[in-house]
């Protein structure tokens, strides 16, 4: 049965698009990468990975929506806290993060942010990234030390906190880097045009018309599974050629 038509649009900054459909990340887990689905009563959705490493958790009960934890390569616990406005496709870039070896060196969190016009708040404590709308801040909750982090940002119109972001102690640099290069980037994302923008948010919101809708969006979370399968196969390793021990 076809999907009733539902006018869509592309919403910029990313930033103010709102959440967007949540299943673009859960699918993509469970039926891409095989991950668990170890739901409680208190939680929504609460996925692992099959090795058990990794957690994501969508909460709608909680103050922060998603959670992100894992451990780093020397056993130290660390988590993320995502609020509802965050775009699922920020999170998903975080996740996609957790899943690739760490890099051979730290990339420069507030780098993106700087490339794309975000000024540094010099009163600030510490480090602290202003979107050139300056609705969105990023900081470095403390002082610089040889453990980078917690990092804390916030999304804030006329008043009013949309979403908040919080990473904890021990956060790899490159997850938190995920996360800056969402929100540096100029692209637009595809929203249903009902609730869009966000309320409060229309003067700071560049919306345009698209032809693209909900069918051109399972397509493509169809075609990220797919690859996301292909990947895995591609990366398991081949069957044993031993054989096994004949029995009398």
């Amino acid at each position: 049965m076809p999907h009733p038509t539902i006018p869509y649009v592309l919403a910029a900054p990313g930033y103010l698009a709102g959440g967007g459909d949540w299943e673009h990340l859960t699918e993509w887990l469970l039926r891409g990468h095989g991950w668990r689905d170890v739901s409680t009563l208190d939680q929504h959705t609460a996925l692992a990975s099959p090795d058990g490493r990794l957690h994501v958790a969508l909460s709608r009960r909680a103050a922060w929506t998603w959670s992100l934890r894992a451990a780093t390569s020397h056993g130290q616990d660390w988590a993320a806290l995502l609020g509802a406005h965050i775009p699922v496709e920020y999170v998903t870039e975080l996740v996609n993060t957790m899943l690739r070896p760490a890099l051979g060196h730290d990339p420069d969190v507030l780098g993106p942010l700087h490339a794309a016009g975000w000024t540094t708040d010099a009163a600030a404590p510490t480090p602290t990234a202003v979107s050139p709308d300056g609705l969105v801040r990023f900081a470095e909750e403390t002082a610089l030390s040889p453990t980078r982090g917690p990092w804390h940002a916030a999304c804030t119109v006329d008043g009013h906190t949309w979403w908040t972001a919080a990473f904890s102690t021990h956060t790899p640099p490159g997850v938190v880097a995920a996360f800056t290069r969402g929100l540096a980037s100029d692209d637009p994302l595809l929203r249903m045009a009902v609730g869009t923008p966000l309320y409060g948010c229309g003067p700071y919101t560049r919306l345009t018309q698209t032809l693209h809708g909900y069918d051109d969006e399972q397509a493509q979370l169809e075609a990220r599974i797919t690859a996301a399968r292909g990947h895995c196969l591609a990366a398991a390793p081949p069957p044993s050629s031993r054989r096994a021990p004949r029995t009398r």
